[in-house]
Protein backbone atom coordinates (compact mmCIF):
# COMPACT_ATOMS: atom_id res chain seq x y z
CA UNK A 1 0.00 0.00 0.00
CA UNK A 2 1.42 3.50 -0.77
CA UNK A 3 2.50 5.34 2.50
CA UNK A 4 -0.08 7.59 2.65
CA UNK A 5 -2.92 5.08 3.15
CA UNK A 6 -1.30 3.07 5.56
CA UNK A 7 -1.17 5.85 7.50
CA UNK A 8 -4.81 6.91 7.26
CA UNK A 9 -5.61 3.20 7.99
CA UNK A 10 -3.76 2.85 10.87
CA UNK A 11 -4.22 6.60 12.41
CA UNK A 12 -7.40 7.91 10.79
CA UNK A 13 -7.80 11.12 8.99
CA UNK A 14 -10.18 14.23 9.87
CA UNK A 15 -12.87 15.77 6.77
CA UNK A 16 -10.82 17.64 4.27
CA UNK A 17 -7.59 15.78 5.40
CA UNK A 18 -6.76 15.20 1.77
CA UNK A 19 -8.95 14.99 -1.75
CA UNK A 20 -11.65 12.57 -1.34
CA UNK A 21 -11.93 12.66 2.82
CA UNK A 22 -15.17 13.94 2.74
CA UNK A 23 -15.67 12.52 6.83
CA UNK A 24 -13.73 11.79 9.69
CA UNK A 25 -12.62 8.16 10.03
CA UNK A 26 -11.30 6.63 12.80
CA UNK A 27 -7.79 4.46 12.13
CA UNK A 28 -7.29 0.80 13.02
CA UNK A 29 -5.57 1.33 16.01
CA UNK A 30 -8.55 3.67 16.98
CA UNK A 31 -10.91 0.54 16.72
CA UNK A 32 -8.77 -1.79 18.74
CA UNK A 33 -8.56 0.79 21.16
CA UNK A 34 -8.31 -2.04 24.69
CA UNK A 35 -8.10 -4.50 22.07
CA UNK A 36 -5.78 -6.24 19.55
CA UNK A 37 -4.33 -5.06 16.47
CA UNK A 38 -2.95 -7.43 13.74
CA UNK A 39 -0.50 -6.35 11.68
CA UNK A 40 0.93 -8.42 8.55
CA UNK A 41 4.00 -8.59 6.96
CA UNK A 42 5.25 -5.95 9.17
CA UNK A 43 8.59 -6.47 7.16
CA UNK A 44 7.60 -4.61 4.29
CA UNK A 45 6.16 -1.15 6.40
CA UNK A 46 7.94 1.90 4.80
CA UNK A 47 10.30 3.79 6.66
CA UNK A 48 8.40 6.76 7.66
CA UNK A 49 5.53 4.96 8.89
CA UNK A 50 7.76 2.63 10.98
CA UNK A 51 9.01 5.90 12.82
CA UNK A 52 5.24 6.74 13.44
CA UNK A 53 4.18 3.29 14.75
CA UNK A 54 7.27 2.92 17.25
CA UNK A 55 5.96 6.24 18.61
CA UNK A 56 2.71 4.63 19.17
CA UNK A 57 3.77 1.63 20.47
CA UNK A 58 6.03 3.43 23.24
CA UNK A 59 2.51 5.11 24.48
CA UNK A 60 3.05 8.54 22.55
CA UNK A 61 -0.79 10.24 21.24
CA UNK A 62 -0.66 10.54 17.68
CA UNK A 63 -2.89 12.97 15.76
CA UNK A 64 -4.97 11.85 12.76
CA UNK A 65 -4.18 12.83 9.55
CA UNK A 66 -5.22 16.56 8.99
CA UNK A 67 -6.29 16.68 12.58
CA UNK A 68 -5.50 19.01 15.57
CA UNK A 69 -6.45 16.49 18.38
CA UNK A 70 -4.01 13.62 20.04
CA UNK A 71 -5.41 10.72 19.95
CA UNK A 72 -3.73 8.02 22.79
CA UNK A 73 -5.00 4.18 22.42
CA UNK A 74 -4.32 1.31 24.12
CA UNK A 75 -3.76 -1.47 22.00
CA UNK A 76 -1.66 -5.01 22.10
CA UNK A 77 0.21 -5.32 19.12
CA UNK A 78 0.78 -8.72 17.11
CA UNK A 79 2.83 -8.51 14.13
CA UNK A 80 3.76 -11.35 11.13
CA UNK A 81 6.38 -11.56 8.57
CA UNK A 82 7.66 -13.89 5.98
CA UNK A 83 11.10 -12.53 6.11
CA UNK A 84 13.82 -12.05 8.41
CA UNK A 85 13.95 -8.87 10.54
CA UNK A 86 17.28 -9.57 12.26
CA UNK A 87 18.43 -9.69 8.35
CA UNK A 88 16.43 -6.12 7.56
CA UNK A 89 17.59 -4.55 10.03
CA UNK A 90 21.29 -5.21 9.41
CA UNK A 91 20.67 -4.43 6.00
CA UNK A 92 18.97 -1.00 7.52
CA UNK A 93 15.56 -1.16 5.80
CA UNK A 94 13.78 -1.67 9.17
CA UNK A 95 14.25 -0.10 12.18
CA UNK A 96 16.14 -1.95 15.06
CA UNK A 97 14.00 0.35 18.15
CA UNK A 98 10.86 -1.21 16.03
CA UNK A 99 12.19 -4.75 15.64
CA UNK A 100 12.97 -4.91 19.20
CA UNK A 101 9.64 -3.66 20.19
CA UNK A 102 7.98 -5.84 18.51
CA UNK A 103 10.34 -8.64 19.60
CA UNK A 104 9.05 -8.44 23.20
CA UNK A 105 7.65 -12.08 22.72
CA UNK A 106 8.50 -14.03 19.49
CA UNK A 107 6.74 -17.26 17.89
CA UNK A 108 8.93 -18.58 15.35
CA UNK A 109 7.08 -21.21 12.86
CA UNK A 110 9.17 -23.95 10.82
CA UNK A 111 8.25 -24.30 6.92
CA UNK A 112 5.97 -26.85 6.16
CA UNK A 113 8.38 -29.44 5.14
CA UNK A 114 9.44 -29.86 8.77
CA UNK A 115 6.14 -29.94 10.22
CA UNK A 116 4.99 -33.33 8.42
CA UNK A 117 1.85 -33.82 11.25
CA UNK A 118 0.85 -30.41 10.08
CA UNK A 119 1.04 -31.00 6.73
CA UNK A 120 -1.13 -34.02 6.62
CA UNK A 121 -3.72 -32.43 9.29
CA UNK A 122 -3.79 -29.00 6.85
CA UNK A 123 -4.42 -30.89 3.87
CA UNK A 124 -7.24 -33.57 5.08
CA UNK A 125 -8.53 -29.65 6.44
CA UNK A 126 -8.84 -28.62 3.17
CA UNK A 127 -9.92 -31.45 1.81
CA UNK A 128 -13.06 -31.74 4.14
CA UNK A 129 -13.71 -28.68 3.07
CA UNK A 130 -14.44 -29.20 -0.28
CA UNK A 131 -15.82 -32.93 -0.26
CA UNK A 132 -16.64 -33.89 3.30
CA UNK A 133 -16.22 -37.28 4.00
CA UNK A 134 -13.61 -37.90 1.53
CA UNK A 135 -9.73 -39.24 2.36
CA UNK A 136 -6.42 -39.38 1.62
CA UNK A 137 -5.00 -42.86 0.81
CA UNK A 138 -1.82 -44.04 2.23
CA UNK A 139 -0.01 -43.44 -0.81
CA UNK A 140 -1.16 -39.53 -1.32
CA UNK A 141 0.03 -39.16 2.32
CA UNK A 142 3.47 -40.34 1.37
CA UNK A 143 3.70 -38.22 -1.75
CA UNK A 144 2.57 -35.01 0.09
CA UNK A 145 5.14 -36.12 3.04
CA UNK A 146 7.87 -36.75 0.35
CA UNK A 147 7.65 -33.32 -1.09
CA UNK A 148 9.85 -30.07 -0.06
CA UNK A 149 6.45 -27.18 -0.04
CA UNK A 150 8.77 -24.53 -0.61
CA UNK A 151 5.15 -22.72 -1.03
CA UNK A 152 4.28 -23.52 2.08
CA UNK A 153 0.54 -23.54 3.36
CA UNK A 154 -0.58 -21.97 0.33
CA UNK A 155 0.68 -24.08 -1.89
CA UNK A 156 -0.54 -27.03 -0.03
CA UNK A 157 -4.10 -25.67 -0.31
CA UNK A 158 -3.90 -25.03 -3.78
CA UNK A 159 -2.71 -28.81 -4.26
CA UNK A 160 -5.19 -30.33 -2.63
CA UNK A 161 -7.94 -28.16 -4.14
CA UNK A 162 -6.16 -28.77 -7.98
CA UNK A 163 -6.51 -32.84 -6.57
CA UNK A 164 -10.21 -32.17 -5.93
CA UNK A 165 -10.93 -30.79 -9.10
CA UNK A 166 -9.32 -33.29 -11.55
CA UNK A 167 -10.04 -36.21 -9.41
CA UNK A 168 -12.13 -38.86 -11.11
CA UNK A 169 -14.23 -39.45 -7.36
CA UNK A 170 -13.13 -36.56 -5.08
CA UNK A 171 -16.07 -38.05 -2.58
CA UNK A 172 -14.60 -41.14 -1.80
CA UNK A 173 -10.73 -40.83 -1.72
CA UNK A 174 -8.00 -38.95 -3.39
CA UNK A 175 -4.60 -41.14 -4.39
CA UNK A 176 -1.14 -40.17 -4.90
CA UNK A 177 -1.97 -40.26 -8.95
CA UNK A 178 -4.63 -37.39 -7.91
CA UNK A 179 -1.39 -35.40 -6.50
CA UNK A 180 0.29 -33.13 -8.81
CA UNK A 181 3.96 -31.78 -7.92
CA UNK A 182 6.22 -30.46 -9.89
CA UNK A 183 9.00 -32.79 -10.75
CA UNK A 184 12.22 -30.48 -10.20
CA UNK A 185 11.24 -29.73 -6.70
CA UNK A 186 10.35 -33.18 -5.49
CA UNK A 187 13.44 -34.35 -2.95
CA UNK A 188 14.99 -37.10 -2.48
CA UNK A 189 17.12 -36.97 0.80
CA UNK A 190 14.08 -36.58 3.14
CA UNK A 191 13.67 -40.33 2.87
CA UNK A 192 15.04 -41.07 6.54
CA UNK A 193 12.62 -38.30 7.97
CA UNK A 194 9.82 -39.39 5.84
CA UNK A 195 9.83 -43.26 7.02
CA UNK A 196 10.31 -41.99 10.56
CA UNK A 197 6.99 -40.03 10.27
CA UNK A 198 4.73 -42.50 8.00
CA UNK A 199 4.42 -44.90 11.06
CA UNK A 200 3.25 -41.78 13.41
CA UNK A 201 1.01 -40.62 9.96
CA UNK A 202 -0.41 -44.29 9.85
CA UNK A 203 -1.90 -44.88 13.06
CA UNK A 204 -3.25 -40.86 12.90
CA UNK A 205 -5.25 -42.11 10.14
CA UNK A 206 -6.15 -45.48 11.14
CA UNK A 207 -7.78 -43.67 14.18
CA UNK A 208 -9.52 -40.68 12.53
CA UNK A 209 -10.76 -42.97 9.78
CA UNK A 210 -12.74 -44.92 12.62
CA UNK A 211 -13.51 -41.66 14.30
CA UNK A 212 -15.01 -40.70 11.00
CA UNK A 213 -16.86 -44.02 10.86
CA UNK A 214 -18.02 -43.75 14.45
CA UNK A 215 -15.67 -46.55 15.61
CA UNK A 216 -17.01 -49.45 12.77
CA UNK A 217 -14.58 -50.97 12.41
CA UNK A 218 -15.49 -52.72 8.75
CA UNK A 219 -16.39 -49.53 7.59
CA UNK A 220 -12.94 -47.83 8.72
CA UNK A 221 -11.08 -50.94 7.18
CA UNK A 222 -12.87 -50.82 3.98
CA UNK A 223 -12.77 -46.38 4.10
CA UNK A 224 -8.62 -47.19 4.61
CA UNK A 225 -8.47 -50.02 2.03
CA UNK A 226 -7.06 -52.42 4.21
CA UNK A 227 -9.02 -55.73 5.69
CA UNK A 228 -10.23 -56.00 8.78
CA UNK A 229 -7.86 -58.11 10.21
CA UNK A 230 -5.25 -56.21 9.13
CA UNK A 231 -6.94 -52.99 10.60
CA UNK A 232 -7.14 -54.93 14.15
CA UNK A 233 -3.77 -56.16 14.07
CA UNK A 234 -2.57 -52.54 13.79
CA UNK A 235 -4.65 -51.67 16.62
CA UNK A 236 -3.12 -54.27 18.40
CA UNK A 237 0.73 -52.98 17.60
CA UNK A 238 -0.33 -49.40 18.56
CA UNK A 239 -0.64 -50.91 22.39
CA UNK A 240 3.38 -51.34 22.23
CA UNK A 241 4.83 -48.24 25.31
CA UNK A 242 7.71 -47.20 22.99
CA UNK A 243 5.27 -47.02 19.60
CA UNK A 244 3.01 -45.10 21.96
CA UNK A 245 5.54 -42.33 22.72
CA UNK A 246 7.09 -42.08 19.66
CA UNK A 247 3.52 -41.28 18.20
CA UNK A 248 1.50 -39.64 20.50
CA UNK A 249 -1.36 -41.84 20.38
CA UNK A 250 -2.52 -42.91 23.54
CA UNK A 251 -3.79 -46.15 24.87
CA UNK A 252 -7.21 -44.90 25.48
CA UNK A 253 -7.39 -43.08 21.83
CA UNK A 254 -6.52 -47.22 20.99
CA UNK A 255 -9.50 -48.77 23.33
CA UNK A 256 -12.00 -46.48 22.06
CA UNK A 257 -11.77 -47.74 18.86
CA UNK A 258 -10.70 -51.33 19.65
CA UNK A 259 -13.56 -53.30 20.17
CA UNK A 260 -13.55 -57.27 21.73
CA UNK A 261 -16.37 -59.27 20.66
CA UNK A 262 -18.73 -60.30 23.47
CA UNK A 263 -22.35 -62.36 21.62
CA UNK A 264 -23.89 -62.10 24.90
CA UNK A 265 -27.34 -61.48 25.46
CA UNK A 266 -28.41 -57.28 26.66
CA UNK A 267 -31.61 -55.15 26.80
CA UNK A 268 -31.63 -52.14 24.63
CA UNK A 269 -34.32 -49.72 26.19
CA UNK A 270 -35.68 -46.95 22.95
CA UNK A 271 -37.51 -44.14 24.13
CA UNK A 272 -40.21 -46.36 26.56
CA UNK A 273 -40.09 -49.68 24.80
CA UNK A 274 -37.31 -52.45 25.88
CA UNK A 275 -35.99 -54.41 23.30
CA UNK A 276 -33.86 -57.60 23.68
CA UNK A 277 -30.80 -58.53 21.73
CA UNK A 278 -27.05 -59.46 21.26
CA UNK A 279 -23.79 -57.72 22.36
CA UNK A 280 -21.48 -58.49 19.77
CA UNK A 281 -18.98 -56.08 20.67
CA UNK A 282 -17.59 -53.42 22.43
CA UNK A 283 -14.82 -50.69 23.11
CA UNK A 284 -14.75 -47.30 25.04
CA UNK A 285 -16.52 -45.73 22.83
CA UNK A 286 -19.26 -48.02 21.31
CA UNK A 287 -20.77 -51.10 21.17
CA UNK A 288 -22.36 -53.24 18.50
CA UNK A 289 -25.75 -54.60 18.88
CA UNK A 290 -27.85 -57.06 16.71
CA UNK A 291 -31.87 -56.25 16.88
CA UNK A 292 -34.80 -57.57 15.73
CA UNK A 293 -36.22 -54.71 15.18
CA UNK A 294 -34.62 -51.42 13.18
CA UNK A 295 -33.98 -48.18 15.06
CA UNK A 296 -33.30 -44.86 13.53
CA UNK A 297 -29.96 -43.05 13.94
CA UNK A 298 -29.42 -40.83 16.02
CA UNK A 299 -32.08 -42.55 18.78
CA UNK A 300 -30.77 -42.40 22.35
CA UNK A 301 -30.67 -45.96 23.60
CA UNK A 302 -29.59 -47.03 27.05
CA UNK A 303 -27.76 -50.39 26.74
CA UNK A 304 -27.48 -53.09 29.45
CA UNK A 305 -24.87 -55.90 29.53
CA UNK A 306 -22.48 -57.99 31.65
CA UNK A 307 -18.86 -58.68 30.83
CA UNK A 308 -17.08 -61.80 31.86
CA UNK A 309 -15.59 -60.35 34.58
CA UNK A 310 -18.54 -58.83 36.29
CA UNK A 311 -21.66 -60.07 37.55
CA UNK A 312 -23.18 -57.06 37.70
CA UNK A 313 -25.34 -56.12 34.91
CA UNK A 314 -23.54 -52.65 33.22
CA UNK A 315 -25.75 -49.59 32.15
CA UNK A 316 -24.61 -47.49 29.50
CA UNK A 317 -26.40 -44.33 27.38
CA UNK A 318 -25.75 -43.67 23.88
CA UNK A 319 -26.99 -43.19 20.55
CA UNK A 320 -27.26 -45.58 16.93
CA UNK A 321 -24.52 -44.07 14.27
CA UNK A 322 -25.07 -46.70 12.12
CA UNK A 323 -27.75 -50.00 11.14
CA UNK A 324 -27.35 -52.29 8.37
CA UNK A 325 -29.95 -54.32 7.13
CA UNK A 326 -29.04 -57.93 9.07
CA UNK A 327 -30.23 -55.70 12.39
CA UNK A 328 -26.64 -54.88 13.53
CA UNK A 329 -26.34 -51.14 15.03
CA UNK A 330 -23.57 -49.19 16.43
CA UNK A 331 -24.21 -47.58 19.41
CA UNK A 332 -21.48 -44.98 20.32
CA UNK A 333 -21.55 -43.79 24.37
CA UNK A 334 -22.56 -40.55 25.13
CA UNK A 335 -20.22 -40.66 28.33
CA UNK A 336 -18.30 -43.20 30.59
CA UNK A 337 -19.02 -43.13 34.41
CA UNK A 338 -15.62 -42.93 35.91
CA UNK A 339 -16.66 -46.64 37.87
CA UNK A 340 -18.19 -48.01 34.41
CA UNK A 341 -14.50 -46.72 32.79
CA UNK A 342 -12.29 -48.14 35.21
CA UNK A 343 -14.35 -51.68 34.68
CA UNK A 344 -14.32 -51.63 30.99
CA UNK A 345 -10.59 -50.14 30.36
CA UNK A 346 -9.19 -52.68 32.69
CA UNK A 347 -11.16 -55.67 30.46
CA UNK A 348 -10.59 -54.14 27.24
CA UNK A 349 -6.64 -54.26 28.05
CA UNK A 350 -6.68 -57.97 29.33
CA UNK A 351 -8.17 -58.46 26.05
CA UNK A 352 -5.84 -56.79 23.93
CA UNK A 353 -2.93 -58.19 25.52
CA UNK A 354 -4.38 -61.84 25.10
CA UNK A 355 -5.56 -62.47 28.54
CA UNK A 356 -8.95 -62.37 28.18
CA UNK A 357 -11.06 -65.48 27.42
CA UNK A 358 -13.01 -63.47 24.26
CA UNK A 359 -11.75 -63.12 20.71
CA UNK A 360 -11.37 -59.83 19.19
CA UNK A 361 -14.06 -58.67 16.92
CA UNK A 362 -13.62 -57.21 13.84
CA UNK A 363 -16.98 -55.68 12.88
Amino acid sequence: MPEHLVESELFGYEKGAFSGADSQKQGLFELAHRGTLFLDEIGDLDAKIQVKLLRVLHGVPYYRLGGSRKVSVDVRIVAATNQNLEELVRAGSFRSDLYHRLAQFKVEIPPLRERPDDLVGIAELVLQQHYPGSILTGDAVAKLLSYDWPGNVRQLRNCIFHAVLSAGNPAVELTANDIKLPESSAITDREVRLNRHLGQVERQMVLKALERCSGHQGKGAKALGISRRTLLRKLKSYRDPQKELESGISSGQVQRYYRAELNTDARIIDGTECLAGTLLNISLGGAGVALKKQLSFGSAVTIYFRIPTQETELRLAGQIVWSNNEGQHGIQFSGLPAELHAILKTWLDSEINGEGSCQSSTQ
